[in-house]
C-alpha cells in the first residue's frame, strides 16, 4: 500500500516531495561545482626599488657678502669653484663707468706691444716671449670656441688667465726695448687710462676659502642647518612657489669679448656667498603619499637631474596628515648643487626579500597581513609591508611565533 501524507483533506504521496526536491539537490549540485576554488600563488624572494620624486629644497650653512653699488662686473671664477682665501673672484666696475676707456685701453696696449715686437724683429726673440705668445694663441681659441658653442661658465677664468700672460709678456717686452719718445707717449697714455681705470673699479677678494657660488635668493641666513627639522609642509610650500628650479644664478650676459657681466644692483646688495664643501648639506622632499616605505638611517641613492647618483642618509621623516617629509643628509658633491635652492630629486632605495603579489595583502580588524595555506585552512600572519611597487609587494612577518617561509602557499583571490 503506497504510504502518504494527510494535507487538509488532500492525501499527498510521498513520491511527491521526492519529485520536489530532486530539481533543488541539482540546483545546489550545479552551484557547488561552478563555484571558483580559491587561488594560490608561492610566497618568491625578490627585489623592488622604493623610490619617491619632486621638487626639494636644498639646505647648507653658508655665509652671504655684499658689494657696493656697481654697473656691471666681470667674474674671475665661475659659479661651484673652490676659492682661497684672498683670491680675486671679480672685477666691479661702478655706475658712472665709461666703456670706452676699456676700448682705449686695449688699443694703447696693443699699439705698445706691436711696436715694441717692431724694434725686436732684429734680434733674438727670447723663448719666453715664443712660449707665452704660444699659450695667448691656445687661450684665444679656447676663449672663441666656448663663446660659439655657448659655454660660458669657464669665461671667468679664461679671460683672467689671458690678462695674466699679456701682463707678463708686457713687462718681458718692456725689459727688453728701450722707450723712445713715442713709445714714452703710449706708455703715459697707457698710465692715465689705468689710473682712470683703477677710479671706478673695485677688486674683489674672496673673504674665505670655500665653494663659491653667485646665486644669491635671500634664504641663506634662514634655510641654516639649525633649520633642518623644523620645516613645515606650509614651509615648503612657500619656498618652491617663490623659487624658479631652473634659474637659480644671477643673470650672465656675454660682450664680443667673452666678458661675463651682470646686470646693474643696488648698494650693498648681496653678491655672493660661500660654502665649506666638508660640511654635510641637507634635501627636503615633499612626498605626496601616507607611506615612504623608508626608516631614519636608511642609506638611499639621490639623482637630482642631471646629475650623477648621490648617496645619502634619511635622517627625519615627519607624517604631516597625507603627506610626508623626508629628509636626506648628504656628505659630499657640495659644489655640483652649491647654486641651486631648489632642484628636482630622485630617491631610490632597493629593497629584498620575500615577495608577493599586491593582491596577496588583507586587512583583518585594522591590521595587514596575509593568509597561508596550512592543510586545508588558511592562516592569517601580521606582515609588514617594506615595499610595494609595480603590484608586489616585500612583506615580513611581524611575530616570531609565525615565520613565513620560501614557497609558502598564499592566498590571493577568495572569490
Amino acid at each position: 500500500m503506497a504510504a502518504f501524507l494527510m494535507i487538509g483533506n488532500r492525501r499527498v504521496k510521498l513520491r511527491f516531495f521526492i519529485f520536489l526536491a530532486l530539481p533543488l539537490i541539482i540546483l545546489f549540485y550545479l552551484f557547488l561545482s561552478n563555484k571558483p576554488s580559491a587561488a594560490y600563488t608561492a610566497l618568491s624572494y625578490g627585489r623592488l626599488d622604493v623610490s619617491h620624486n619632486g621638487l626639494a629644497v636644498i639646505i647648507r650653512q653658508e655665509s652671504v657678502y655684499t658689494a657696493p653699488a656697481y654697473g656691471k662686473a666681470v667674474y674671475l671664477v665661475a659659479n661651484g669653484s673652490t676659492v682661497s682665501e684672498g683670491q680675486s673672484i671679480a672685477v666691479l666696475y661702478k655706475e658712472s663707468f665709461n666703456e670706452e676707456i676699456v676700448k682705449q685701453l686695449y688699443d694703447v696696449q696693443e699699439k705698445i706691444i706691436k711696436y715694441q715686437q717692431e724694434q725686436l724683429m732684429d734680434q733674438v726673440i727670447n723663448s719666453d716671449i715664443i712660449n707665452i705668445d704660444a699659450s695667448i694663441e691656445a687661450l684665444v681659441s679656447d676663449i672663441q670656441s666656448s663663446v660659439k658653442d655657448n659655454e660660458f661658465n669657464e669665461l671667468g677664468k679664461l679671460d683672467s688667465r689671458l690678462r695674466k700672460l699679456l701682463d707678463n709678456k708686457q713687462k718681458l717686452l718692456d725689459y727688453q726695448t728701450q722707450p723712445d719718445s713715442y713709445l714714452t707717449r703710449l706708455y703715459d697714455k697707457e698710465a692715465s687710462l689705468v689710473a682712470q681705470m683703477e677710479e671706478w673699479t673695485i677688486k674683489v677678494e674672496s673673504p674665505k676659502s670655500g665653494l663659491i657660488s653667485f646665486s644669491v635668493d635671500g634664504l641663506e641666513n634662514v634655510l641654516g642647518l639649525d633649520s633642518v627639522d623644523k620645516l613645515t609642509s606650509i614651509d615648503l610650500e612657500h619656498i618652491l612657489q617663490h623659487a624658479d628650479p631652473e634659474v637659480q644664478t644671477v643673470e650672465l650676459l656675454n660682450d664680443s669679448a667673452g666678458k661675463q657681466q651682470a646686470a646693474a644692483v643696488q648698494a650693498e646688495q648681496p653678491f655672493f656667498r660661500i660654502a665649506d664643501p666638508a660640511e654635510e648639506w641637507y634635501a627636503v622632499l615633499k612626498c605626496d603619499s601616507t607611506e615612504t616605505y623608508l626608516d631614519k638611517g636608511d642609506t638611499v641613492e639621490a639623482v637630482f637631474e642631471g646629475q650623477d647618483e648621490i648617496s645619502a642618509v634619511v635622517t627625519q621623516i615627519h607624517k604631516d596628515k597625507d603627506q610626508v617629509i623626508l629628509i636626506i643628509k648628504f656628505s659630499s658633491d657640495m659644489d655640483k648643487l652649491v647654486s641651486k635652492r631648489v632642484h628636482p630629486l630622485q630617491v631610490k632605495k632597493t629593497v629584498q626579500g620575500l615577495m608577493v603579489p599586491a593582491k596577496a595583502l588583507y586587512m583583518k580588524k585594522g591590521v595587514s597581513g596575509i593568509y597561508v595555506r596550512d592543510r586545508d585552512e588558511n592562516i592569517f600572519i601580521e606582515t609588514s609591508i617594506k615595499a610595494l611597487s609595480d603590484g608586489f609587494a616585500i612583506v615580513e612577518s611581524v611575530s616570531d611565533n609565525q615565520v613565513l617561509q620560501l614557497h609558502d602557499q598564499v592566498l590571493i583571490d577568495n572569490e
